[in-house]
């Protein structure tokens, strides 16, 4: 487990929280280690770290980045809105575009200065996502707000404001978010039984620990979050369309599941070229667990379980990933054939464990941002073409084993090993310096965009009316005027060329790429000099001779 860990390595301990002394004048901060048997309960009994410690300035600096967060989201909020009514009526890929580049791209920047540094480290041997098509992004977890990691690396490659995550129902859902007062008495009443028996000096068995289950109003899922969390999961998948995944055991599942492979077949049109979107998925769902009413080994033992008997890969530091997410998108982005990347990521200090899941809101996931996140994440990425996947049925256990292998080495070394053909040189991006001069650029839009809503409000009613009349004439003409379906001939050079790159697909040089278009320069098409004599392109029977 993760006790006494120090917060100079990027992590202060979550799984001693509120009792531990400070050891360092307030900077390191170290917890007692507790019994296995009473980290299961210690949740509802030990209280959030004490804030106490920290000087005025630092109080003072908190207060201020987090009201200039808090005015920033109303700021990507209010663009976002007037995109989603003015722009997303007409062009759905071009409402993507300026949504991943003016809000979610802003706001990324903007919090890259209102966050501290954090120093991610791309090993020399990784293979660089391209910003064009579409792409899979499978990655472990690591702590709570590891996805933040991946959206300053997209920020800093080129993926600005296009990486996308799946949501789970039970965030956005409002009903399972919320705890109800019965099913906190029931956990405080158990804790409470739990202490007095240690106290006793009897000790508890992992089975008691094991057969209390959280119950729920989704019939005995896991619940998490807060209600302003699932506010946020709700505006991130109306106006940004971050997928929603519900699981199997969800009565709506089949409905939800029809509803999801649709909007990833919309990420697909017209080959991907449209608007870019990469997904990030997390397979191993440790979420699903409940880690303070159960001990980490204990989920670990039961997924080696599960995986032996099954003949699957049994893990040292992962669990099993699950692959329900990962079908869905591949089988909906099929027709963009997306690339799929392996990222690995561990931070300095990394010792194999993964804090327990804490219940989650915005200003838990603000203090880990700012308090407990790692000063230093690596991270390693392989690429796949979807062929490679889908002819492999074992391809996700296979990249989970040599992960867990990775991540044995980073234990041992600090370290992911060096390629063995020399690609030993990290690319380091320093999430606060990367492309300084647009993030303060978003950072005061941000700041200002709130007060234009007032003059939003005001002309509000004639905008409506406006983008009302606009609309019909544009859904009029596209009557009249449909667009032509594409040609047979295109279909098929289509299904031929599902193996290339998004982007560079049957282009050669004679009618230009996406980055170099036609030129006079390029290849002729013609074998033989009789075909050049016998060619008429030239208009007129003029010869390129003379």
């Amino acid at each position: 487990m993760m006790s006494g860990r120090s917060a100079s390595n990027g992590l202060s301990s979550m799984n001693g929280r509120g009792n531990g002394m400070s050891s360092n004048g307030g900077s390191n901060r170290s917890y007692p280690q507790l019994p296995t048997d009473a980290r299961a309960f210690q949740r509802d009994s030990i209280e959030e770290p004490n804030e106490q410690d920290d000087g005025p300035l630092d109080i003072l600096i908190g207060f201020v980045s987090g009201l200039a967060a808090l005015v920033c989201i109303i700021g990507a909020l209010t663009i976002l809105t007037v995109l989603y009514v003015t722009v997303r009526p007409f062009s759905r890929p071009l409402y993507r575009r300026l949504a991943a580049q003016l809000g979610e791209g802003s706001f990324l920047d903007a919090m890259a200065i209102l966050l501290p540094n954090t120093r991610l480290c791309l090993t020399g041997d990784s293979d660089v996502p391209s910003p064009v098509g579409t792409s899979v992004l499978v990655s472990n977890h690591l702590i709570d707000g590891d996805w933040w990691a991946a959206l300053m690396l997209g920020r800093s490659i080129g993926l600005r404001g296009s990486v996308k995550f799946f949501l789970r129902k039970e965030l956005v859902e409002m009903n399972s978010c919320c705890r109800s007062n019965s099913d906190r008495s029931v956990e405080r009443s158990i804790a409470v039984a739990a202490r007095n028996e240690m106290n006793a000096g009897q000790q508890l068995t992992a089975t008691k620990t094991v057969t209390f289950q959280r119950s729920t109003s989704n019939g005995g899922a896991k619940a998490f979050g807060s209600p302003q969390l699932s506010l946020a999961g709700k505006l991130l998948h109306l106006l940004l369309e971050f997928p929603v995944l519900s699981g199997e055991n969800n009565k709506d599942y089949v409905s939800d599941r029809a509803e999801l492979f649709e909007m990833l077949r919309s990420f697909a049109e017209n080959n991907g070229n449209a608007a870019p979107v990469h997904l990030m998925l997390y397979p191993e769902v440790w979420s699903l667990h409940d880690q303070s009413l159960v001990d980490r080994k204990v989920i670990l033992a039961k997924s080696n379980e599960f995986a032996k008997r099954e003949g699957r890969p049994q893990l040292k530091y992962l669990l099993l990933p699950r692959t329900t997410g990962f079908n869905a998108s591949l089988e909906s982005l099929r027709a963009s054939s997306p690339v799929v990347y392996d990222v690995t990521m561990a931070y300095v200090g990394y010792d194999g464990s993964v804090p327990p899941s804490l219940d989650l809101s915005l200003p838990t996931i603000w203090r880990i941002l700012r308090k407990q996140y790692p000063t230093e994440v690596h991270i390693r990425v392989k690429r796949y073409s979807m062929e490679e996947v889908l002819q492999d049925p074992m391809w996700l256990d296979k990249q989970w084993a040599e992960k867990d292998k990775l991540l044995g080495h980073f234990i041992r070394h600090q370290a992911f090993p060096a390629d063995n053909r020399g690609f030993c040189r990290h690319r380091v991006f320093d999430t606060r310096h990367q492309s300084i001069e647009g993030s303060v650029l978003a950072l005061v839009r941000l700041l200002l965009m709130p007060c234009a809503i007032p003059f939003l409000l005001l002309i509000s009613i004639p905008l409506f009316w406006i983008v009302l009349w606009s609309w019909i004439v544009f859904r009029l003409f596209k009557l009249l005027f449909p667009d032509e379906p594409p040609s047979e001939s295109s279909n098929a050079d289509a299904e031929n060329n599902t193996s290339q790159t998004p982007g560079s697909a049957g282009l050669d040089s004679a009618t230009g790429t996406p980055f170099f278009p036609t030129t006079p320069f390029a290849t002729p098409s013609i074998t033989n000099w009789r075909d050049l004599i016998g060619n008429n392109s030239y208009g007129n029977g003029d010869s390129p001779v003379g």
